[in-house]
């Protein structure tokens, strides 16, 4: 591989590349400084994106639970010694569980964005502000075949709700993540007024011209 491969860093750090593309960058960063330096900066972008994620501590009461299993009991001991083993050997593996399946979501969540940032690079669209107590836009395709929703700031999760004919419908949940919370919708329908809601509580609303 003699071009240059910062174009598709991004996706080696986040390990959605197939294994032979993932050697050719092997090769090829180990040659060219520049493009390994786009590798470090891709990894910590990732490494600062699931640093954001919230973290979740295991039940209190769990221990508790696993140092019962050890208490010897008559007829029972080695089947109990047993279970418990297999309970540590499940307690090991759940963190690597819980993390895979954070960086799934993380991934969906980055891919989701890296297609919204694609859809407003390669075609006209417009842009309106929120009003209310959220610093957010929403980017949408003229024909709002397409939205996507940026907040800045956001403390914590809010919902992208749509306002019609006296109804609410919600749209999907945007999470924090470091200082943005976005939502993409790749495939909608014209949709005149959007709104941020705080569960029942809507805090800032955007109308849309088509």
């Amino acid at each position: 591989m003699s071009e240059h491969v910062s174009e598709t860093v991004g996706l080696y750090a986040l390990g959605l590349l197939e294994p032979p593309e993932t050697r050719a960058i092997d090769a090829h960063v180990a040659v060219c400084e520049a493009c390994a330096q786009a590798l470090a900066r891709a990894y910590d972008d990732v490494a600062a994106a699931a640093s954001a994620q919230p973290q979740y501590a295991a039940p209190a009461s769990l221990g508790a639970r696993v140092a019962g299993l050890w208490a010897p009991k008559k007829g029972g001991g080695s089947l109990r010694q047993l279970a418990a083993m297999a309970a540590l050997v499940a307690i090991a593996l759940l963190p690597a569980a819980f993390l895979l399946q954070r960086e799934q979501t993380m991934h969906r969540a980055m891919l989701a964005d890296a297609g919204l940032f694609a859809r407003m690079a390669s075609g006209p669209h417009r842009m309106v502000a929120f009003t209310g107590g959220a610093d957010a836009k929403v980017v949408y395709a003229k024909d709002g075949s397409w939205y996507g929703v940026i907040v800045r700031g956001a403390a914590r999760p809010l919902r992208l709700v749509w306002m019609h004919d006296g109804q609410r419908s919600v749209l999907g949940p945007l999470q924090p993540r470091g200082d943005l919370a976005m939502i993409y919708l790749p495939e909608s329908h014209r949709m005149e007024r959007l709104a941020l809601a705080d569960g029942d509580r809507v805090v800032a609303e955007a109308k849309l011209a088509f």
